[in-house]
């Protein structure tokens, strides 16, 4: 051994020696005092730190392994210890030196700035950054000499430790824990679509397209362009496909619908599907040609009452009711308008129905409106269907409303006291013109169960209704009705609800 400046002893280069294993089947927290050798009187340096750094090898950064290592080993000859990970090593890798000082200070300072790693299962770096120590000398247990009789060791051994034990016994990746930066995109080829499913690997991944860089777009294309139907289902696949939609080419994009639309009701179980609904809404924000748009409505229309129906699948269509033509969405409404009551009776249906009228014109809108006033009698009472007929008549076209309450004439006063029915008998008091209103009075007033409405849970609303519009001699019909019921309306908690009607109007009894 030769003596350098400092008064250190080395035969070679501190960072010259492998670092020597042996087997170990099961994890296990290595003492500090086992790891380090024993002092012998031969050897009174051995438990210098010059020593323990020459248990350690440097790999500059070339993914490599440091040693050939099997399942279940640990490193003994240095102080660090490494996760259950087959044929792939731990070692420190070089990130620059601090030659401010010589000998020991030197190869210390050097080695506490390098970065830990260790190859993930695939080959790829993992690199822990966060316990850099820049200078020994500004350690509280370091001496003059930058170390003191291996509490340095044992310092140094708990801080890696402590800040790096779950990510050494967490079964994914550190870089699938935390994604950085300056991971390369190259590294990542052959493990795109595990990324995707996973949390952090798919923002990783986002983060990358994000960057519109031509080079990255084309390597997550091509690595889930054939699983492109299944990620736009997974819980964490869906968020990458929504960025790619984004930001890939037109060419690209087209190639995504095809994949998709390639098997017959492939697009649609996506649509019906929780996650595959938000990735499919976003395609088709970005579709533009014709050709696109073509090819997803004949992918969709044969089955736009299965999606009108489906709480998520509904807003496939509310969006391509909203942005796609009406020459576009033409196959769309018919196959609506020959369903029209199945799909008017839905939650979700009604309000697709709803919006079908709103964003169709000419013979497709004019079908839909027949649709449903051939059924307005059915859809009134119904809970969701009666939403329907009130749209309808809410458009206030003269000629639908006259056809609608042709309709519905002869069941008003069943409808008056059905709790769904009572509000389309409502609207059609508020929407009709003074002969139509007249009309529904009389036919009212003409009942046998007339006096009935009065005290009715759902007929004073009618009542109501027809006090706040108070047009003409059918009017005065209906006071001459209420006053000869007010004591009985006096005793009823709807009845009471008529006469305070009354009262706002300035009419007492």
């Amino acid at each position: 051994m030769e003596q350098n400046g400092n008064g250190y002893y080395s035969s070679s280069s501190p960072f010259e020696s492998s670092v020597s294993h042996t087997r170990n089947a099961s994890f296990r927290h290595l003492n500090q005092r086992h790891l380090l050798p024993q002092t012998s009187s031969q050897n009174p340096n051995e438990d210098n730190i010059e020593y323990l750094f020459s248990q350690l090898s440097v790999s500059q950064h070339n993914g490599e392994p440091s040693y050939p290592a099997a399942y279940g080993d640990s490193s003994v000859g240095s102080h660090l210890y490494r996760p259950h990970v087959g044929g792939q090593t731990f070692s420190v890798q070089e990130m620059g030196q601090n030659q401010q000082n010589n000998g020991v200070n030197s190869c210390l300072s050097m080695g506490l700035q390098d970065y830990l790693s260790y190859p993930d299962m695939l080959g790829s770096n993992i690199d822990f950054r966060n316990s850099f120590i820049s200078n020994v000398n500004e350690l509280p247990w370091a001496d003059s000499s930058g170390f003191s009789n291996g509490s340095m060791t044992d310092c140094w051994l708990s801080k890696i430790r402590n800040s790096h034990s779950s990510a050494l016994y967490n079964e994914r990746p550190h870089w699938l824990q935390e994604p950085s930066n300056y991971l390369p995109l190259g590294d990542l080829r052959g493990m795109i679509l595990r990324l995707a499913k996973d949390q952090n690997g798919c923002r990783l991944l986002q983060s990358v397209l994000g960057r519109g860089a031509k080079v990255g777009i084309g390597i997550v294309f091509f690595e889930v362009i054939d699983y492109v139907g299944e990620l736009m289902v997974d819980p964490f696949g869906n968020y990458v496909i929504q960025k790619l939609v984004q930001v890939c080419s037109e060419e690209q994009r087209s190639q995504i619908l095809l994949r998709v639309t390639r098997s017959e009701f492939q697009l649609v179980r996506i649509c019906l599907d929780t996650h595959g609904t938000r990735a499919v809404q976003k395609l088709l924000e970005t579709i533009t040609s014709q050709q696109q748009i073509s090819v997803f409505m004949s992918a969709i229309s044969p089955s736009a009452v299965v999606l009108a129906k489906n709480i998520n699948g509904h807003h496939v269509i509310k969006h391509c009711l909203r942005y796609f033509s009406i020459e576009n969405n033409k196959y769309l409404l018919n196959v609506v308008a020959d369903n029209c009551f199945e799909i008017a009776i839905d939650k979700s249906g009604c309000c697709v129905l709803q919006l079908c009228v709103d964003n169709s014109r000419g013979e497709a809108r004019d079908r839909l409106i027949s649709e449903i006033t051939a059924n307005a009698l059915l859809l009134a009472e119904d809970p969701y269907g009666n939403y329907v007929v009130q749209h309808i008549l809410a458009l206030k076209f003269p000629r639908i409303t006259a056809n609608l309450l042709k309709q519905l004439q002869g069941s008003f006063i069943v409808l008056a006291c059905n709790k769904y029915g009572s509000n389309v008998v409502e609207k059609c008091l508020i929407e009709s013109n003074k002969e139509q209103f007249a009309q529904i009075i009389w036919e009212l007033l003409r009942s046998s169960n007339a006096s009935m409405l009065l005290v009715d849970s759902f007929g004073n609303y009618v009542v109501q209704s027809a006090i706040s519009k108070s047009e003409g001699p059918a009017f005065v019909a209906l006071l001459e009705l209420i006053q000869m019921n007010v004591p009985r309306m006096r005793n009823n908690i709807y009845g009471r609800k008529i006469l305070l009607k009354l009262r706002e109007r300035g009419i007492h009894f």
